[in-house]
């Protein structure tokens, strides 16, 4: 597969990141002998040991030697051949003579991992400014600097942590994009790990000397592995976000947004942190609305969107939305008090529970046992009380998810009464399965539950760790649908993106 990002017609540079994502053969330049905690050392050794390089991992120490037996050479011109990427791991005055003698060599993609460039000032920004352009002029892809690299497993791994002090998540469909290499080791991966959301490829892109986040939707839109596209952006540069919104409707992915720098003292940071231009948010969140592109606004509701949006593209029959839904939604309980916690929340995410009519009230009380007709609530949520069983949670959802006035279903799994068996994930996976309807659930994350969890995830529904959560992706879901529709029926007016143009300009 030979992925490019083309942007021929808007006067942006077309690269080839292939080399970058899937390298045969690796430089590092910035080996030590004796610091194996530096940067350049834990890279190359990563590499060499873990992933699928190995020996086609090659090291650069101007004195040459040998680390863990291996062969270091001196220059780049004593390499026995000419390797797909350069990582760069020495300081900027260095880093500039190695862009240039990695272009020469015929190096096909770059990532800078050192600091010191343009977040510092003028003296770093003029470096950086050279090495961009020897860049453009080549048509060389550079990731940086100022960043952690590339995770993508297993063909690459640039992040300059030993990988014994890493939390990383699992394989799965969803491509992370972070301007801030601490956020996505942190609240991305050590979260995505906690609750087993999967990725394809892990992307820090510093401070975007070369490649942005434009490149990398074009490049992930394109590629098989992503479903789901999930951006950390403290803000973009002179056309950058113009030109974000334009590509991001050539995607049916999910774009996910996750903005920093929302206060004026966070935007003062974000220049010395990776010398961006930090747009306005509440400019950028109207345009990223208007644009179908999803921004939840907490870190919580981030991992949830994620979550839910992840499932729904791996579930069959696939949840497509042909239609916006209100956000109509019924909750199925078994405990009175998690459903009117539910009930404070909906209005929050502008979710609004459904109605049920005397006729579809009483359908609903043929459909249980003797004690919950009793003691049961069938308003919304429907309370099936202590005395429910896996049967009666079952006959209920076959119901409700026939009822075409309902957009979404909660059921909120709480196991404790004693005729819910641990069968009761995997039964309500089977209902699920042969049907359309959206369905997110509720099932605590802790070790004793693990089964019922496990079994709704299986089959792609997504679990909530509490009340909250499942809330926040019933109204992913609401707002998926959103998105898809706008996209697919291509209302965006092209007005919104000469009005953001003239906003970025501005600042």
């Amino acid at each position: 597969m030979n992925i490019k990002t083309a942007f021929a017609d808007t006067g942006f540079i077309e690269y080839n990141l292939e080399p970058i994502f899937k390298p045969e053969s690796m430089v590092v330049i910035g080996v030590s002998q004796k610091n194996y905690l530096s940067p350049g050392t834990t890279i190359f050794l990563k590499n060499l040991f873990e992933m699928k390089l190995g020996k086609r991992t090659y090291g650069i120490n101007p004195r040459g030697g040998t680390l863990e037996t291996y062969k270091l050479y001196k220059d780049l011109r004593s390499l026995p051949e000419t390797p797909d990427v350069g990582v760069i791991a020495i300081p900027p005055k260095g880093a500039l003579d190695a862009v240039k003698n990695c272009i020469n060599l015929g190096i096909k993609g770059m990532i800078i991992i050192s600091g010191g460039f343009a977040e510092t000032g003028r003296q770093g920004q003029q470096i950086q400014d050279n090495i961009v352009k020897m860049c453009e002029d080549a048509r060389i892809p550079l990731i940086g600097p100022n960043c952690v690299g590339i995770y993508h497993p297993p063909y690459i791994d640039t992040l300059f942590l030993p990988t014994e002090k890493l939390v990383l998540p699992e394989k799965g469909n969803v491509s992370i994009v972070s301007q801030s290499g601490g956020v996505l080791l942190d609240q991305f991966f050590l979260s995505f790990r906690e609750r087993h959301i999967g990725i394809s490829s892990a992307v820090s892109i510093g401070n975007k000397a070369v490649v942005n986040e434009v490149h990398m939707l074009e490049y992930f839109t394109e590629d098989e592995e992503t479903q789901v596209i999930s951006f950390y952006i403290e803000g973009f540069k002179k056309l950058e976000g113009r030109e974000f919104l334009h590509r991001s409707r050539r995607t049916q992915k999910d774009i996910v947004i996750y903005q920093g720098g929302k206060s004026e003292v966070a935007r003062s940071a974000v220049e010395s942190h990776t010398a961006s231009l930090s747009s306005n948010f509440n400019i950028s969140s109207a345009a990223f609305k208007q644009y179908g592109i999803i921004q939840p606004q907490t870190e919580e509701e981030v991992l949830n969107y994620i979550k839910t949006y992840s499932e729904l593209a791996r579930r069959r029959p696939k949840a497509n939305f042909t239609e916006y839904l209100q956000g109509k939604v019924a909750i199925v309980t078994v405990s009175g008090g998690h459903g009117v916690v539910c009930m404070d929340l909906l209005n929050k995410y502008y979710l609004s529970p459904v109605e049920f009519t005397n006729k579809e009230k009483q359908t609903m009380k043929k459909l249980i046992n003797p004690t919950i007709k009793r003691i049961g609530s069938f308003n919304n949520p429907i309370d099936l009380t202590g005395a429910a069983t896996d049967a009666d949670i079952i006959n209920i959802l076959k119901y409700l998810i026939e009822l075409e006035k309902i957009d979404i279903i909660m059921l909120i799994v709480v196991p404790y009464p004693p005729a819910i068996t641990v069968q009761i994930g995997r039964r309500i996976s089977l209902v699920a399965r042969h049907h359309n309807k959206p369905l997110v659930c509720f099932v605590p994350y802790i070790e004793k539950y693990n089964l019922i969890r496990e079994s709704l995830e299986l089959n792609h529904i997504p679990v909530g760790h509490t009340v909250s959560e499942t809330v926040q992706m019933a109204a992913a879901i609401r707002d998926k649908s959103r998105a898809v529709l706008r996209l697919s029926a291509n209302k965006i007016p092209d007005d919104m993106l000469a009005y953001y143009e003239s906003i970025q300009e501005e600042r």
